[in-house]
């Protein structure tokens, strides 16, 4: 655990800005927000691609339909 001593009028603002109950929960959201946002992890898209060695065969096979599940229509 840190002590860290805040001016009261900007812990004030942080309070209102991040409409938390007190100034711990504001300050420990805030710290986790920065941390996500600053890491190295990929964006959410960008961890949805595909790998550029993938093979064709591969990738059809994400877009052949399932003939087992669905509903069978008779026009």
């Amino acid at each position: 655990m840190a002590t860290i001593i805040l001016d009261d009028a900007l812990i004030n603002e942080v309070i209102a800005v991040s409409h938390n109950p007190n100034a711990q929960e504001a300050v420990v959201k805030i710290l986790a927000d920065y941390l996500r946002e600053h890491k190295n992890e990929p964006a959410f898209f960008e961890q949805m691609r595909l790998a550029d060695d993938c093979a064709f065969d591969e990738l059809a096979l994400l877009f052949e339909r399932n003939k087992d599940s669905g509903r069978n229509i008779d026009l």
